[in-house]
């Protein structure tokens, strides 16, 4: 289901995308962040952040990826190549449609609503794309296949997006395999509805850690959340949380795409950001990782590990592995999964920290 909100539609190529949109703030230099969400959640749990955009020069736009109502859905030939243990050759045709498809949607509503051009003298203006969670696939895969993009909307995309944002990405959408230590049984549950309900319930929960940035794996809490801090969307009703979610994307397009073999997603992410002939297509995003003080332990492992191989590519992604774009990472000390959802204030001046780095 999707949230109460009222959407606005966008169609790119001819798929529906909706998406909210906080609208442009009175300004000729403000920066618009477009928003992807994560596994389960569709667009409207960023919702909170909407109203606080313009107090800070931003225009926000959340938008529901393919396969949460009201956005299109997938016909069956489209995610026959992702599922259990697909590879990156199978996989690769979803990948890169799923790529072209953001890249255009930027241009369209970047020419469409007439948004303010990049700053070429710092990250301002333009668009930052932010893909949650799940979503950092997504934001790879529009970098991976830069080449799949004609080269009017490449020329057209160079003037508007300068920064890509991850915040709490997994170990495995980078194609690093899980920490030994962290549990994922409860993906395993038979129910699905059971399934589901864990899940959200792993991803809203806070978990304490002794340090975020040590590199110490003893240092992360991977299974065990909080039993003093309330989950993230508490105040909801069970009904009431149905808006934000949708359980048929997450057995569905979201449940195939997520459990593709890891080697799938190491091959994107090379193309992603360890491929020099393709970062010069596009040569000015700047890339940058984020996680969240309390989020899962295993997402601030995922950027340990990911800023490590990112020193030297070629240990982990290959021997054709090579440092190509600029990338920086971000280790929050409060938060969790959800800081835009407790915190709204918090999670503006956070991504906004990220961005400008």
């Amino acid at each position: 289901m999707s949230s109460l909100t009222p959407f606005k539609t966008l169609t790119v190529f001819d798929f529906d995308y909706a998406y909210l949109d906080s609208g442009a703030p009175v300004s000729s230099t403000y920066t618009t962040w477009v928003i992807f969400h994560g596994l389960g959640l569709n667009g409207a749990v960023f919702e909170k952040i909407l109203p606080l955009a313009h107090a800070h020069n931003l225009r926000i736009v959340s938008v529901n990826r393919r396969g949460y109502a009201p956005s299109s859905g997938f016909e069956a030939d489209e995610v026959s190549g992702i599922g259990f243990g697909k590879t990156h050759e199978e996989a690769e045709p979803f990948l890169r449609g799923q790529g072209v498809e953001i890249a255009t949607f930027l241009v369209k509503f970047a020419t469409q609503e007439g948004i303010p051009l990049a700053d070429l003298d710092g990250p301002t203006g333009g668009i930052a794309l932010i893909g949650w969670s799940l979503a950092g696939i997504h934001a790879l895969s529009l970098l991976a296949y830069l080449d799949a993009l004609s080269e009017d909307t490449r020329s057209a995309l160079q003037k508007y997006l300068h920064t890509i944002l991850s915040h709490d990405i997994a170990p495995t959408p980078l194609g690093i395999p899980n920490a030994a230590t962290h549990n994922t049984s409860f993906l395993s549950m038979q129910d699905d509805q059971k399934r589901f309900d864990a899940l959200v319930d792993w991803a809203t929960a806070h978990y304490i850690h002794k340090s975020v940035t040590s590199e110490n794996p003893d240092d992360l809490e991977f299974n065990h959340p909080s039993d003093t801090i309330p989950r993230s969307m508490r105040e909801l009703s069970y009904e009431q949380r149905a808006n934000y979610t949708n359980l048929d994307a997450f057995l569905g397009s979201d449940g195939k795409l997520r459990s593709c073999d890891v080697t799938a997603f190491a091959k994107l992410t090379k193309r992603a950001l360890f491929n020099k002939s393709l970062a010069e297509k596009l040569p000015n995003v700047r890339v940058r990782y984020m996680s969240s003080g309390t989020s899962p332990g295993m997402v601030v492992w995922a950027l340990w590990m990911l800023r490590k191989h990112a020193a030297n590519p070629k240990e982990h992604y290959g021997d054709d592995a090579e440092k190509a774009r600029d990338i920086k990472f971000v280790f929050q000390t409060e938060g969790n999964h959800f800081i835009f959802w407790d915190d709204p204030q918090k999670a503006i001046q956070q991504y906004g920290h990220a961005i400008m780095l």
